[in-house]
């Protein structure tokens, strides 16, 4: 039998006018392991929406644009050619060969474009895709290679950034290199053209 301290006391046996202490135990785990997962999957579906230019090449202008998608830069300047900031040709040389393929700038997109397409490949979000379309037998086989395609754009596409004095047979040479290398979808960075006011 518990021996208490003498005193009034209340129903619950407690001394009365004593302090009560309240102790509040939080489990923090199951909320730990819903941040784990919501920031593993942020990680995961996180898109760099951004593209990185050259800052010191004049762009030519054009009044139709739309936001250029995350691809491999082929920048071309009146010294060098590069790809992905790596310097890959000299401009005169380029400019004065016959041969209409740039070897070096065709080698690197071939390497990029590759790697590319193994990582997007090897993606798990890729693998859920692929078990998916094996899955939905409705498909036909037009939108089945119209899907294929839009898949090879991930991994083809290529952002030109030209400088607008550099001659258009340099810009052809630039642009079939690109499409030996595989590229898929080939834009042109361009600055906006002014909107001039309509008078009325």
């Amino acid at each position: 039998m518990a021996i208490h301290v003498p005193g009034k006391r209340d129903r619950r046996n407690r001394r009365a006018g004593a302090k009560r202490t309240v102790m509040v135990v939080l489990s923090l785990t199951a909320m730990v392991d819903m941040f784990t997962v919501l920031t593993i999957f942020l990680l995961q579906n996180f898109k760099v929406d951004a593209i990185k230019l050259k800052q010191n090449v004049p762009l030519p202008e054009a009044s139709a644009i739309k936001k250029l998608q995350p691809a491999h830069v082929v920048v071309v300047t009146q010294d060098k050619i590069f790809l992905d900031e790596q310097p890959v040709a000299d401009f005169i040389v380029v400019k004065e060969q016959q041969d209409w393929v740039i070897n070096a700038l065709k080698e690197g997109l071939e390497l990029k474009i590759k790697e590319a397409k193994e990582k997007h490949e090897s993606s798990l979000q890729e693998q859920l895709k692929s078990s998916l379309r094996t899955q939905n037998k409705n498909m036909t086989p037009e939108e089945i290679e119209e899907e294929e395609k839009e898949r090879k754009k991930d991994w083809g596409r290529v952002t030109v950034q030209a400088d607008k004095e550099v001659d258009f047979l340099t810009i052809k040479k630039v642009l079939y290199t690109a499409t030996e290398a595989g590229a898929t979808l080939i834009n042109f960075a361009v600055t906006q053209k002014a909107k001039t006011p309509i008078k009325q």
